[in-house]
């Protein structure tokens, strides 16, 4: 029924349902009002979520997570942020995650110094599923949380042991603006261009060249230019694009001679990006 079944009525009887003696039934009644989103986001529901937070269930403290992260910015209080926070420290990860995607989805409205930490040593928690998410929340606060902890942290969390962590912590920083474009960030993902995940050296290279001329150095050209030479057509396109991105900082000999090799590319788009890379150098 959806958002047709979000009547004031349908709410306080579902506010009702939340204290069902059967479990079932109360975790069902959280979903149904996370689902509603903004709908249900009253100030009744949300002082309930805030309560629910600290169930005995770890299911129903997820779910009260994840009915905040479709209410958003509406259900973020001081309060609700506050608590979220203390979920990060929750002994279920799913809590942790859920957590994290709820403060994520209040984006800068929860962006205070405190939540940010937290997130920060978020990112070096055991779960995989939870540095993730840490990692995303940071990427939506954007420059707020571009801090130099944060930055240093995002760095550090290239190497992670999780392809998908490293590619997101890639993006995270391209998000950051030119507060990231540092000659460490930079030195970094030109390092980062050698990771073993095509996705990854993708993403570095995407990071790149948003920096444009900042990240023109002659290292970062060279290093553009070697991974021309990759086997993934993608990651050589993601290289084209770079170029055209650093403009006439990149258009050395060296350079141009590369893109004139790369129009005998056998992947039609990569021919295409080289002929731009060329129409800007």
């Amino acid at each position: 029924m959806g958002e047709k079944a979000a009547t004031n009525e349908v709410i306080d009887r579902l506010v009702g349902t939340l204290d069902d003696e059967n479990s079932r039934v109360r975790r069902r009644a959280w979903d149904v009002l996370g689902n509603m989103g903004e709908k249900a986001a009253t100030s009744e529901v949300i002082n309930r979520l805030v309560g629910a937070l600290g169930a005995k269930d770890s299911y129903v403290r997820s779910r009260a997570c994840n009915a905040l992260v479709q209410m958003g910015e509406k259900a973020a209080t001081s309060e609700v942020i506050n608590r979220l926070v203390s979920a990060l420290g929750d002994e279920n990860p799913d809590v942790r995650s859920k957590a994290c995607d709820a403060l994520g989805k209040m984006g800068k409205t929860s962006a205070t110094s405190e939540v940010i930490n937290r997130l920060v040593s978020a990112l070096g928690d055991e779960d995989f599923n939870v540095r993730r998410r840490a990692c995303d929340a940071l990427g939506k606060m954007g420059e707020k949380a571009a801090t130099g902890e944060v930055i240093n942290r995002l760095m550090s969390t290239l190497d992670d042991e999780d392809s998908w962590i490293r590619r997101r912590a890639c993006d995270v920083l391209g998000n950051m603006g030119e507060k990231a474009a540092t000659s460490e960030v930079i030195n970094r993902l030109v390092s980062t261009l050698d990771d073993e995940d095509s996705w990854v050296r993708r993403r570095a290279c995407d990071v790149l060249g948003n920096m444009g001329e900042k990240a023109a150095t002659s290292e970062v050209i060279n290093r553009l230019v070697s991974a021309l030479d990759g086997k993934d057509s993608h990651v050589r396109s993601s290289v084209c694009d770079a170029l055209v991105q650093m403009g006439e900082k990149a258009a050395t000999s060296e350079v141009i001679n590369r893109l004139v090799c790369t129009l005998g590319d056998e992947d039609p788009d990569i021919r295409r990006r080289a002929c731009e890379a060329l129409g800007t150098s």
